[in-house]
């Protein structure tokens, strides 16, 4: 090989691995921040309604969505997936009648669309419908913590400005944000939420 051939294989060889530290770079920030991307919140004032989203771990979303409501954070308790929303009255939490829609199996609220949507998406379209009905402007949305980034982008898609959104995980489901802390079914969540995320992405321009 010639001191030129050499020169240019030497050359390419430094470009290819300062190509691949870039990427590892790369792929070692995304690996970090994660967990922290996913687990999104804001402030939150008192709002019009609390809408509280289904999942695997429902009961740890319920206890927060109700200390909410307890601590007068919002007058109404909306769960759109089985259609049901609560008032308070004189500190009690009580169903309001007449919003089961009969022609639903097992109480669930699920509106006209595409079968390709999320089931989240599902979800806020059926909170937004319900949030019209009663002229709400303004909710806090409660789900798991690692839900809480896929929320607030469908949120943006659904609800325009007029809405006043915040967003509130609940404190009762763990949710390490330290790759050093994260267990195999962390990252099992962890990865099925970027790819609903994705998804979503995806088909968002037709929703």
């Amino acid at each position: 090989m010639t001191c030129i051939g050499r020169g240019i294989f030497v050359q390419a060889f430094k470009t290819i691995m300062l190509i691949l530290v870039m990427v590892l770079f790369v792929l070692a920030a995304a690996i970090f921040y994660a967990p922290g991307f996913l687990v999104y919140s804001t402030n939150y004032a008192k709002a019009d309604a609390i809408i509280l989203l289904l999942g695997p771990d429902f009961n740890a979303r319920q206890r927060h969505a109700l200390d909410l409501v307890k601590r007068g954070m919002a007058d109404y308790l909306i769960i759109p997936a089985y259609n049901k929303t609560y008032t308070v009255d004189q500190g009690t939490i009580k169903p309001l009648p007449g919003k089961t829609d009969k022609n639903n199996m097992n109480g669930k609220s699920i509106p006209a669309a595409p079968r390709y949507y999320e089931d989240t998406h599902l979800e806020l379209i059926a909170a937004k419908k319900t949030m019209k009905m009663y002229g709400q402007k303004s909710a806090t949305f409660v789900s798991s913590p690692y839900h809480m980034r896929r929320i607030q982008i469908m949120v943006d898609k659904e609800f325009d400005r007029h809405f006043e959104t915040y967003f509130s995980p609940t404190p009762y489901e763990p949710a390490p944000l330290n790759v050093w802390e994260l267990k195999a079914s962390d990252w099992k969540k962890i990865w099925r939420e970027y790819v609903k995320i994705l998804w979503f992405i995806i088909y968002s321009p037709w929703a």
